[in-house]
């Protein structure tokens, strides 16, 4: 058998760096290290000590007495400058300030000579302690004589606001009507300005004193007329009041006389008191700290000399190990960086040496050992690479498929379109023609908002379907834009009726029943036209002419379709520049409300003003509602306008019943787009809570067409009447009117339109119309308004047909908010004289008069 071989024998130079490896190196270099650090810090603590002690004889006996004697100067400086304060003070809070500086200067002297460490009592430092315990006592003691002077002068004062207040309230300083002053009694009059001059602030006392003997003076002079009113007791009460304010002052003056000297003398020995602290007490202090402090220097002097050596010693000793470890441990490293290298620039085949430190010879093993790992996992890369190259390229398809197809219904999407029809209109040229048809469904947005966007989802699917059954064979390209819209690309066009024909195939086809999640659905759409190039030579131009085509459709009444014109271009920039402009009117303020009283008959009370929009354009014209107000129910700005309407016409109803006007009412109208925001009701409480108009004061228009909204408008008509306000029923008796209206909705008032009111005078039908109307009403419990009313006999008609409200041209017209509280009242004087001209000129030869009854004209006797 064969034997193993024994392994070769170590060199020495082998076994030394087996012996010492990275762990021996490194320990035997920590422990020079640290056996140097030891000496150093022995005599670093040492030198460390000396200095710590002189810091701390510093810091407990020099320090204490010099801050001692600094707190000292500086409450003795606050004191003095207390003192000065105080001279001059004429209040209690300044000897208040005088007194806590006191007691901080004594409490620094006992804190000084008391404490530890004390300074040394010589007989110089005992008489500044007492002459500071006694400056301390004389200052308290004129402070206490200050304080009384000040309580002089406030008794002073009340007597002489006694004095006054009772003059005032005398009537001395006249009477006042409608914030104004009237009249005042020449005697209370001259005392009122006697005592207020009395009251003030003169610089000596003799001028107080003559101002005092002055309304003696006044006050005898009037002494008999005073005595009648406001009395005997009054008069003597006031000089009383007068001798006390006399006494009073000249106890200040007698103290003033007294005090002024004494203070000086007190501010004076403040100076010598001063100086004595300075030199007694602070100056030998500074001395001794100084003196600590530089014994102090010198100990820190040489605990830094031997911080330095230390640090010096250490550095030396770790140049030496790291010259020891690179020369055991960096060669083998290096030599294992380069393989390392090798292996990272794409050398497969580089190896690393062994050899070195144990530690290193591990390390170029587990290098040697991870170089083949990576030359085997290379090779599983590559062939995971190839596969990964095919994954991308099916998912890049994908991707492209989704960026250019509509996800939902797998059409091609808005950017293929655009990408189709640029290269449409390349392959079009001058010579051939071709279409663009836009199809948006009516009303989509009901079946998301009743069935669920899932359902609408699949309803849009088969749409997709339908569309692509109808255009198979005839167009180029079926897309779908995005919501409700898709999109038809024919080319190859040959007249505008192929067009016509194919867009009529396309709305009839999706009319017929549709078939989904077994509802049985009738879907209409609207579709626009453009073609190439009749309307338009490019991509947008195509675009837009074709959606100007859809619009007109939806204008005609949806369901049909329509193809471009340049005039469908121009109505559409003229609604263009109309809502811009509309905005900026909103923006600028241009909008402003006028006001149209109704008339209430027989009574002829006019308490209820309809607010009126109107729009001041730049031209200076003002344009009614009904010119502007259909674009600001398709743009949305209806919701915007409303709030403001409301808002203005609610501050202005409010500030005429504060004005005055306590019946005033006033008429809003609102269209119907304005109950789709679920917290109108709650935005015209807050109005209402905001202005403080009653909800009763507040009236909203509106017509039957909110019926059409659903179930909701009904409630919030229902919570408004709940909440108090009042709601009419405009525009009645033309349109689709239905009695349904008056059944369903929850009204207060029918307003009867002008068209209807227009031939009561003259047409015996309208007549009987009317009256019937207004007898159906009343019958309900509703009131009636009738608008349009312009000629007297249509108001003498009407004022025959039971209590009614009128309006119109005949009674007044709409004016601002500044004259409508006079047109009002105005109003009903035209009424009550229009009615009266009305029956002079009906009343016929014979005494009989025309009453209507179903339509056929009798003569009723008188």
């Amino acid at each position: 058998m064969i034997e193993s071989e024994s392994p070769p024998a170590l060199s020495p130079r082998r076994a030394w760096q087996l012996r010492l490896g990275i762990g021996s190196r490194l320990g035997l270099g920590l422990a020079a290290v640290a056996t140097v650090l030891i000496i150093g810090e022995v005599a670093a603590s040492r030198t460390a000590h000396e200095a710590l002690a002189a810091i701390h004889s510093m810091e407990d006996e020099h320090e204490p007495l010099a801050s001692h004697a600094s707190t000292v100067m500086e409450k003795l400086v606050a004191y003095d400058r207390a003192v000065g304060e105080s001279v001059q003070a004429r209040s209690s809070a300044d000897f208040a300030n005088l007194t806590e500086a006191g007691n901080a200067l004594e409490a620094a002297v006992s804190a000084d000579f008391q404490g530890k460490p004390s300074p040394p009592l010589d007989p110089e430092t005992a008489r500044l302690r007492e002459e500071l315990t006694h400056h301390i006592a004389n200052a308290r003691q004129l402070a206490s004589r200050a304080s009384q002077r000040v309580q002089w002068a406030q008794e002073r004062q009340a007597a002489l606001n006694r004095i006054y207040q009772r003059i005032a309230s005398a009537g001395g300083s006249g009477l006042v009507i409608n914030g104004t002053q009237v009249i005042a009694r020449r005697s209370l009059a001259e005392l009122a300005a006697a005592v207020d001059a009395v009251r003030g602030e003169p610089d000596t006392s003799a001028a107080l004193g003559q101002r005092e003997r002055d309304f003696a003076a006044v006050l005898a002079a009037h002494s008999a007329e005073l005595q009648t009113s406001p009395g005997r007791a009054w008069l003597a009460i006031i000089r009383e009041d007068m001798r006390l304010a006399t006494r009073l002052r000249l106890e200040v003056a007698r103290y003033d006389a007294v005090s002024r000297p004494e203070w000086h003398a007190l501010l004076e020995e403040s100076a010598a008191l001063t100086a004595g602290v300075d030199d007694l007490l602070q100056k030998p202090a500074r001395r001794e700290l100084l003196l600590a402090a530089q014994r102090t220097a010198r100990s820190a002097e040489v605990a830094e000399r031997t911080l330095v050596n230390t640090g010096a010693a250490v550095l030396l000793l770790l140049i030496f190990v790291s010259l020891f470890l690179v020369m055991g441990i960096s060669l083998p490293v290096r030599r294992l960086t380069a393989a390392t290298r090798l292996l990272a620039s794409g050398d497969r085949v580089a190896r690393a040496p062994r050899g070195g430190s144990a530690e290193v010879d591990d390390l170029a093993e587990s290098f040697n050992t991870m170089a083949d790992r990576i030359a085997h996992a290379e090779a599983k890369l590559r062939a995971h690479q190839a596969q990964l190259e095919r994954h991308v390229a099916e998912r890049t398809q994908q991707l492209h498929h989704l960026a250019h197809h509509d996800p939902l219904t797998q059409l091609p999407n808005r950017r293929q379109l655009s990408a189709r029809l640029a290269e449409a209109l390349t392959r079009a040229g001058r010579n051939s023609r071709l279409a663009l048809l836009f199809v948006d469904v009516d009303n989509f947005k009901s079946i998301n908002d009743t069935l669920g966007h899932s359902f609408g989802d699949r309803v849009l699917q088969q749409i997709a379907g339908r569309l692509h059954t109808a255009t198979a064979g005839a167009a180029s390209l079926l897309a779908r834009l995005g919501g409700d819209e898709f999109t038809v690309l024919l080319e190859n066009v040959t007249s505008d009726a192929e067009v016509q024909r194919c867009a009529e195939q396309i709305v009839a086809t999706l009319q017929e029943p549709l078939m989904v999640d077994g509802r049985v659905l009738i879907i209409t759409a609207s579709l626009g036209a453009s073609m190439y190039p009749d309307h338009a030579t490019d991509a947008e131009g195509l675009l837009r002419a074709a959606d100007v085509a859809l619009f007109r459709a939806k204008e005609l009444g949806r369901n049909r379709a329509a193809i471009y014109s340049p005039a469908l271009y121009d109505a559409a920039a003229q609604r263009f520049r109309m809502e811009q402009s509309l905005r900026r009117a909103v923006e600028d303020g241009d909008l402003l409300l006028m006001f149209q009283p109704q008339v209430a008959l027989p009574a002829f009370e006019a308490n209820t003003v309809e607010a009126l929009l109107r729009w001041r354009k730049s031209d200076g014209r003002i344009a009614t509602a009904h010119e502007f107000i259909h674009i600001a129910e398709k743009t949305g700005l209806i919701h915007e306008l409303t709030d403001w309407v409301l808002r203005s016409a609610a501050t202005t109803a409010a500030g005429w019943r504060a004005q005055g006007w306590h019946k005033a009412c006033v008429a809003v109208n609102v269209s119907a787009p304005q109950f789709f925001e679920s917290d109108f009701v709650d935005h015209v409480a807050r109005t209402l809570a905001a202005t403080g108009l009653p909800p009763s004061a507040l009236e909203l228009e509106i017509t039957e067409t909110v019926i059409q909204t659903g179930p909701a408008t009904v409630e919030s008509l229902r919570r408004l009447r709940a909440l108090g306000v009042a709601i009419a029923l405009d525009d009645f008796g033309i349109g689709y009117s239905s009695l349904t209206s008056l059944e369903q909705l929850p009204i207060t008032r029918v307003k009867l339109d002008r068209q209807l009111v227009a031939g009561v005078d003259t047409n015996p039908r309208s007549a009987a119309i009317v009256r019937s109307i207004v007898a159906l009403c009343h019958g309900l419990g509703l009131q009636v308004v009738a608008e349009g009313v312009e000629r007297p006999a249509q108001l003498d008609f009407l004022s025959r047909c039971g209590p009614i409200s009128v309006q119109g041209y005949l009674l007044a017209r709409p004016v601002d908010a500044t004259a409508t509280v006079s047109e009002a009242q105005q109003a009903r004087a035209r009424g009550r004289q229009a009615l009266d001209e009305a029956g002079r000129t009906a009343q016929p030869e014979n005494a009989e008069s025309l009453v209507f009854l179903g339509g056929t004209a009798r003569r009723r006797g008188p």
